[in-house]
């Protein structure tokens, strides 16, 4: 059974009767210091499992030749991440942003917890046909940014912005395979071009792919190979 403290309740009923309104005019902020020490039940259920992180993140998966660097118009490590995620489906070109890219990759040692530095979202990658117009809007998109990771093309752009040659383009049939993150498909990073588009599923995650890659590659070798090219005007 409940029992109701009937001053109390006659309190809170006055207040809400009242219509009057009040004006803070002042408060102070103190922050209060809170002392305590570590729960030794609950650090020992973690424990294992911490240790088991641990060694999981600090495990070798391949070595890295050359710096990875983030970079525009072209980058080692854009070229790197989209020549990698192209290997596991069929399609034309693959598309991804430098903003989801978070970190580099120095030359050396490349540990499993590194490619979770670079790629941290669980992003999965995704297949979308681009009919010609949406196609040039994507091209429009890589050269407004100055460049952007892709793979499977080459193009030429004039210092103005304008667009010279692209291999893609100019062999243009009805429709282009594009492989992309999920967040880029759903207009991510204001990529609109490929939005109300059929999003075709890998089931692959990019970080996935990356580790998957490396574990299967013994040194990584990546470098620049003009596949954006600025030419300055004569």
């Amino acid at each position: 059974m409940k029992y109701i403290n009937i001053p109390v309740l006659l309190i809170l009923l006055l207040l809400t009767a009242c219509s009057q309104t009040y004006l803070l005019e002042s408060y102070d902020n103190d922050a209060i210091s809170v002392n305590t020490t570590e729960d030794s039940i609950i650090q020992n259920i973690i424990s294992p499992y911490k240790g088991g992180i641990k060694n999981e993140m600090e495990e070798i998966i391949c070595f890295n030749k050359n710096n990875l660097l983030k970079d525009k118009p072209e980058s080692t490590i854009g070229n790197f991440v989209t020549d990698l995620c192209m290997q596991y489906v069929d399609v034309d070109i693959c598309i991804l942003n430098n903003g989801g890219l978070r970190t580099e990759i120095l030359k050396g040692n490349v540990t499993r917890g590194k490619i979770f530095e670079l790629m941290p979202f669980d992003n999965e990658l995704v297949i979308i046909e681009l009919e010609k117009q949406q196609f040039i809007q994507l091209i429009d998109y890589v050269i407004e940014r100055n460049g952007e990771p892709f793979s499977g093309m080459k193009m030429t752009i004039n210092n103005e912005g304008q667009l010279l040659t692209c291999d893609k383009l100019e062999k243009f049939d009805k429709k282009i395979k594009v492989l992309t993150s999920d967040y880029l498909a759903n207009g991510g990073d204001k990529m609109w071009f490929f939005t109300k588009k059929k999003q075709f599923r890998t089931g692959i995650k990019v970080r996935d792919a990356i580790i998957d890659y490396c574990l299967k590659t013994d040194t990584i070798d990546v470098k620049l190979d003009s596949r954006i090219t600025i030419l300055e005007n004569e």
